[in-house]
């Protein structure tokens, strides 16, 4: 049964724990970029997924992105040529963390409005932990962060909620006056299955209207982000 949510109001936020891809950046023109050179150099494909049939892949992790792949191409691969197209994407993103990425408008001046106000940050992504922190550095946000848990940290990934408890916990934070800001079923899930409450963005990477998911709040900009919490 999920976890009973706490009531939060804009002044008992203590800290918020935000996801990367879809959220923070917009990645998916990167992730295309880098899984489709994954499979062209082990298959020798040429380009067959899109930035908007990458979109709806991403949320699972890495390890589902490349199921996901496999399944738009109606390929079942043995676990040699899976492991494979894995490691080679894992190794392209690692080696250009940050080719076609970009920030969303407003996310800095959120973040030092959060740090300005004693709000403690943290970073919870399916993304692998490594490459979270590179995409971080690149845009000069790992200063903001007092904890970043990635998809490989803790055994288990969003929607299950261990690795934003565990990020929540690395802030020295409460469930009860913590935020989950992202932009998926799997950030919602997560939250919920934590009792945490959320928060959700509408210009994300999500397969379904999140909308439909009954978060607590919903934003359309960081514009919104900041008025939600009074900042």
């Amino acid at each position: 049964m999920p976890a009973e949510t706490a009531k939060l109001t804009p002044q008992s936020i203590t800290s918020v724990v935000f996801d990367l891809d879809g959220t923070l950046v917009h990645s998916s023109p990167d992730i295309a970029f880098h899984l489709n050179a994954a499979f062209a150099s082990c298959l020798d494909l040429e380009g067959p997924f899109s930035d908007q049939i990458v979109e709806n892949m991403i949320g699972g992790g890495l390890k589902d992105i490349i199921a996901n792949g496999f399944n738009e191409l109606s390929l079942t691969p043995d676990e040699a040529l899976f492991d494979r197209v894995l490691q080679q994407y894992r190794q392209m993103y690692l080696d250009q963390p940050v080719v076609r990425t970009t920030l969303y408008d407003g996310v800095e001046d959120s973040l030092k409005k959060l740090q300005q106000n004693g709000i403690k940050i943290g970073l919870c992504t399916n993304k692998t932990e490594a490459t979270a922190r590179l995409v971080l550095d690149h845009f000069n946000l790992m200063p903001f962060f007092e904890v970043v848990i990635g998809g490989d940290t803790t055994p288990t990934r969003k929607p299950d909620p261990q690795s934003l408890k565990t990020a929540i916990s690395a802030l020295r934070g409460d469930i009860a006056t913590s935020l989950m800001v992202g932009d998926s079923k799997a950030d919602f899930g997560a939250a919920r299955n934590s009792g945490c409450a959320v928060m959700l963005v509408d210009w994300g990477y999500s397969a379904v209207n999140v909308h439909d998911l009954g978060a607590d709040l919903y934003i359309s900009s960081y514009q919104d982000f900041n008025h939600a919490l009074g900042l």
